[in-house]
């Protein structure tokens, strides 16, 4: 399985580094999401790629219905085709394809993920995992960072119209974040914290859906990390990319106390 996910996003890597596309062009506007060409395009590869794989998948993806290739499938997979479309559309070179395989039957949660692959669109770097097979950065095993005090922390960190009293504290307010970064890929931002690039990944507010995180979460957890809400309870099943997360995943289990504590001061 993880060699067919390493195929879908050579594709999709292939096309965008081909720039056959315009990346300014887009598919379909509303009010609430706009779909650029390019997001649509990678979605048909992928999903032209699950098809022709002969393995039934129900496909859960941002950019269009939910559907099967199959009449009775026996996997589920969470797709983001591109996690990171106003940077590519920027013409910043962050972004990633995010893939994530389930039982038919499990409740879509980072527990219950079979297989996960997180692939940097630009610099090619794979991150996957199988569970209860470890983590893997570029084929070889990774795992979270130790560090365990805030301020020695290198945390990514959602700013986008997150909630403005925590973000205050976390950045401002003793003890505060040692070092913050924000790729605007949140599937990046948050598999970093597998192979302890970052100690920590926040994303407050009730904001982020599913297709950005499952699979970068799933990969986390193998790697032994924590995951779980800004309560620090585990995530609630995704039934839809309509549903809202917030994050905390962290390396060490003190580290993320500390970060629950100040979230929870900070609110």
């Amino acid at each position: 399985m993880l060699e067919l996910l390493e195929q879908l996003f050579r594709q999709v890597r292939a096309y965008t580094q081909a720039e056959r596309y315009d990346r300014k062009q887009i598919y379909a506007q509303s009010q609430k999401h706009t779909t650029m060409q390019f997001d649509r395009d990678a979605e048909d590869l992928i999903i032209n790629g699950l098809s022709d794989s002969g393995l039934g998948f129900e496909i859960i993806t941002e950019e269009r219905p939910t559907f099967s290739t199959s009449e009775k499938p026996q996997y589920r997979i969470v797709v983001d085709p591109i996690d990171g479309s106003t940077n590519v559309e920027r013409g910043i070179m962050v972004a990633a394809v995010a893939l994530a395989v389930l039982p038919i039957d499990a409740p879509v949660i980072p527990e219950n993920v079979q297989w996960a692959l997180v692939g940097e669109l630009f610099t090619g770097t794979v991150f996957e995992a199988q569970k209860g097979g470890g983590a893997f950065r570029n084929g070889r095993r990774c795992q979270v960072s130790t560090t365990t005090t805030m301020k020695d922390c290198v945390a990514g960190l959602n700013l986008d119209g997150r909630n403005g009293d925590i973000l205050r504290s976390l950045l401002t307010e003793s003890p505060r974040l040692g070092v913050v970064r924000r790729t605007g890929s949140s599937a990046i931002d948050s598999v970093y914290v597998a192979s302890g690039t970052y100690d920590a990944y926040i994303d407050i507010g009730d904001e982020i859906t599913g297709e950005s995180f499952l699979a970068s979460a799933s990969i986390v957890l193998e790697a032994g990390g924590i995951v779980t809400d800004h309560e620090g309870k585990a995530l609630r099943p995704i039934n839809t990319l309509n549903d809202r997360y917030s994050l905390v995943l962290a390396g060490s289990k003190k580290l993320h106390h500390d970060i629950l504590a100040k979230i929870q001061r900070g609110g």
